[in-house]
């Protein structure tokens, strides 16, 4: 065997992977991605036209440029139709089901209703996917991506608990065929910290981060040392189910007094009616958003947030005093809060943490999840089956 050829073929495939994965994270030119991969010009130059020939890149013009000396370098772009994958967002209330681009872009196609009975759910599913994968070439279908609104074994795409929906200790793949194309699942926290890792400019090139997924529940994700900790047996960052009152309303978990039970969007509409407040909307994100924009003029809305923004910071301290990370990202239904909001949540935490900590915890909104609009664990269900393929990907086509 020739140890030799196979350590230069790993080498090179690595070099294409790098060079790619700089250009997957927005418009770059060649001599950037020499610049920030240490890779010399005509190693770079090799593999953007191997990426080119290939369609998985493409040139889109020259860069701009204050210095107008000289000829401008030319930007490279992903190739958004390289390679396409079926999402499926499942949300506690409603399920998004849609097409995921290599850019990792997400074209929401379909909407039904989430049931807990998970065989009349997979079928729903499954009547709307099959339209979807049949428009997608065979060769650049990558599979499906799927996001859960609670613990899952990533390796055996197997659902331990999902509270909300009562699902538990499920083998996705006894519900779905899914033939030789990968079936990739992960909790919705995790895949929107993916996400945010690869989009938000907030936290690029930080290492320690904890994402905060604000819905019908709460969920965290953790990234350490650039990695996503799922624990050992996948239930890490559940700090949704954590107890900040020992007296509590009850949680789906079963547990009292739970952080989600208190400050989720479903607790947080609920207090409101309770308190006279009048909501429309199909579901509690949905009302959540309504409450959150009538703040200005609705003294109970108001009352409302504020409680919000002490429970959200209540949590978030725990967290911070525990990890100690670089930054927390507010994201899912928290991406709607106002920048005055964001504030007073970094003051509440910056007065309640660990001496050590103060001033030190960068608390910032998510960049993609805006307007009422949830986004994220679909865009990091996309991005998480491209780098399950990656390598695939690259090898194929050298």
């Amino acid at each position: 065997m020739n140890y030799q050829k196979l350590n230069v073929e790993a080498v090179g495939i690595s070099n294409k992977k790098l060079v790619l994965n700089l250009i997957r994270k927005g418009e770059i030119t060649r001599r950037d991605i020499s610049k920030i991969s240490g890779l010399n010009p005509s190693t770079v130059t090799k593999i953007v036209k191997f990426l080119i020939d290939s369609n998985l890149c493409f040139e889109i013009g020259r860069k701009k440029s204050k210095n107008s000396v000289g000829r401008k370098a030319i930007n490279l772009s992903v190739n958004p139709k390289a390679y396409q994958s079926l999402i499926v967002r499942i949300g506690v209330q409603k399920t998004e089901i849609g097409r995921g681009f290599f850019d990792g872009s997400v074209e929401i196609l379909e909407t039904i209703r989430s049931t807990t009975n998970i065989a009349d759910f997979v079928s729903k599913v499954k009547t709307v996917s099959d339209k979807i994968t049949e428009s997608i070439p065979e060769r650049n279908f990558l599979g499906v991506s799927v996001s859960v609104p609670g613990m899952v074994d990533t390796e055996r795409a197997f659902i331990i608990d999902v509270p909300h929906l009562g699902w538990k200790n499920l083998y996705v793949r006894d519900y779905v065929v899914t033939d030789k194309k990968g079936l990739f699942l992960d909790n919705e926290a995790n895949l929107s910290l993916i996400a945010e890792s690869w989009k938000n400019p907030s936290i690029d090139g930080l290492k320690n981060v904890v994402f905060l997924y604000l819905s019908e529940g709460i969920g965290c994700g953790i990234m350490i040392d650039g990695n996503i900790y799922r624990g050992n047996t996948y239930s890490a960052a559940e700090f949704g189910h954590m107890s900040i009152e020992q007296d509590g309303p009850q949680c789906y978990c079963g547990n009292s007094g739970c952080w989600e039970a208190l400050a989720s969007t479903e607790a947080f509409v609920k207090k409101y009616r309770s308190a006279g407040g009048h909501t429309e909307g199909s579901n509690y994100n949905e009302q959540f958003s309504q409450i959150i924009n009538k703040t200005g003029n609705d003294e109970l809305a108001k009352e409302n947030l504020k409680r919000e923004e002490e429970l959200l910071a209540i949590g978030i301290v725990n967290i911070v005093n525990s990890l100690n990370p670089e930054a927390v990202v507010l994201g899912g239904m928290a991406g709607s809060l106002s920048e005055q909001s964001i504030e007073r949540i970094q003051k509440l935490v910056n007065d309640r943490v660990l001496y050590a900590l103060k001033d030190k915890i960068k608390i910032v909104k998510s960049h993609l999840d805006k307007d009422g609009k949830i986004v994220s664990p679909g865009v990091g269900a996309t991005l998480m089956i491209i780098d399950r393929n990656i390598q695939k990907i690259i090898s194929l086509n050298s």
